[in-house]
């Protein structure tokens, strides 16, 4: 049913619930592989007039994003893999999941963005209405 479980993280507590979802509906359902998918917006800005890597500190913040879904996934013996992308995120995910063949988008109601993304949820509301597979929205 749920061979391969895509699930959009980004470190908001929708998106952990989201997490810990898509691992129990794994382990129900037998899925060979289940992935997360962050994706950093990407933000325009003007080269920093200081001496800053801004790739380095975007590394550090993903990695501090995701080592508590790592960790998790880790200790439920869940079979994972992490994939980190740069975009516009309803598009990421959409594209991701489509081109991947995956049978399943799980993601929380609302992220960490733009005023907890209004209500539903622009990147969730664009997602569950343009994914090509089914979306599980978890609140």
């Amino acid at each position: 049913m749920y061979n391969k479980i895509l699930v959009a993280f980004d470190g908001s507590a929708a998106s952990a619930r989201a997490l810990h979802h898509a691992a129990k509906l794994g382990k129900t359902v037998g899925t060979e592989k289940l992935t997360i998918l962050h994706v950093n917006r990407e933000i325009p800005m003007p080269e920093p007039a200081l001496n800053i890597d801004l790739d380095q500190l975007l590394d550090e913040e993903n990695q501090e994003i995701l080592t508590p879904a790592i960790q998790f996934l880790s200790e439920s013996n869940v079979n994972y893999e992490v994939h980190t992308f740069h975009g516009e995120p309803a598009h990421v995910i959409i594209n991701y999941a489509s081109e991947h063949h995956y049978d399943v988008i799980v993601m929380g109601s609302r992220g960490k963005g733009l005023i907890k993304e209004a209500l539903l949820g622009s990147v969730s509301n664009k997602v569950a209405h343009s994914a090509h597979c089914p979306v599980l929205i978890v609140k």
